[in-house]
């Protein structure tokens, strides 16, 4: 089972299988994330690793894969590209055999990404369909890439992660209601994943609304089981943190708020509060690709 790690200080987002532990590092200007695979033969070292690194590119992309290169046996090379980033991906061994390598390399801006992952042979092998997903998967988590959803009926447009998967829509009366589900972000013991949400909601307005009583109604609408932990301005609008609890999960919530003409709007993500941090930058990105359509603008 395949879960979604992100990283907001980058930009980044990888599956990995939930079971296998993480580790993070930064060492000489260079970030380490670590995907350490099962516990293997007699002294229980993963089986296989895999090392997501972010760090500056002095000079071109092809001397840094050098580094790795250098006195093994290169298997094959093809050229790769994520979101606009360019670069390559290599399959090599060491000299005698007994070790098997993958690195995938990205360059973007005076930046290097990569992926690089080893283990024995035998073990190599048997992980290499994971180890081949974790390399499909790694994606430069670029706003301006993603796909725009505009609806001009209810006047706004939104950027969202093509991971990010509609799962309810309804309409009626002048409101609008959109829920978007994300990847997995983590697994319980039960194998049960556990997901963030976006609940985006558009509703009228009278026409001696503001954007305080907009707030205020919604905090109402809300009730006293979301506690405000925090409270801000965002765009032109307000943003809040909230937590709710309920028998069986505490949830957190980041919610953004703005009007526009004769409507309000509400971004509403929410997640488990063991998760939450893990997106909650994720939020932020997305909520910064939101955009009013003042009404009888034209597309």
């Amino acid at each position: 089972m395949l879960v979604t790690y992100y990283n907001g200080q980058f930009g980044l987002s990888l599956r990995h299988p939930a079971t296998w532990r993480t580790e993070q590092a930064e060492q000489d200007g260079v970030w380490y994330r670590y995907f350490l695979g099962p516990p293997a033969g007699p002294k229980n070292n993963p089986a296989v690793s895999a090392t997501l690194l972010v760090g500056k590119l002095n000079g071109s992309l092809d001397e840094y894969a050098q580094v790795y290169l250098a006195g093994n046996t290169l298997a094959s090379s093809k050229p790769e590209e994520r979101q606009g980033a360019t670069g390559h991906s290599y399959l090599f061994t060491s000299p005698d055999g007994g070790t098997r390598h993958s690195l995938l390399l990205l360059e973007e801006e005076g930046r290097v990404y990569g992926l690089y992952a080893q283990g024995e042979t035998p073990l190599f092998e048997r992980h290499y369909a994971v180890l081949e997903e974790m390399t499909k998967s790694l994606t430069l988590e670029r706003p301006a890439t993603y796909p725009e959803r505009r609806n001009d009926d209810f006047g706004f447009s939104l950027r969202l992660p093509p991971s990010w998967k509609e799962s309810r829509r309804f309409s009626g009366g002048g409101t609008l209601l959109l829920q978007f589900t994300s990847p997995p972000l983590a697994a319980d013991k039960d194998r049960q994943t556990v997901h963030a949400s976006l609940t985006l909601t558009v509703e009228p307005l009278s026409a001696a609304a503001t954007l305080d009583s907009f707030y205020d109604g919604s905090r109402q609408k809300l009730g006293e089981s979301f506690l405000v932990l925090k409270h801000g301005p965002w765009q032109k609008g307000y943003v809040d943190v909230l937590r709710t609890e309920t028998p069986v999960a505490v949830s957190n919530v980041k919610r953004f708020y703005q009007v526009e003409g004769r409507r309000g709007y509400s971004l509403a993500f929410e997640a488990r509060d063991d998760v939450y941090h893990r997106v909650a930058r994720w939020y932020d990105v997305i909520a910064s690709t939101f955009k009013t359509i003042p009404e009888g603008a034209k597309p």
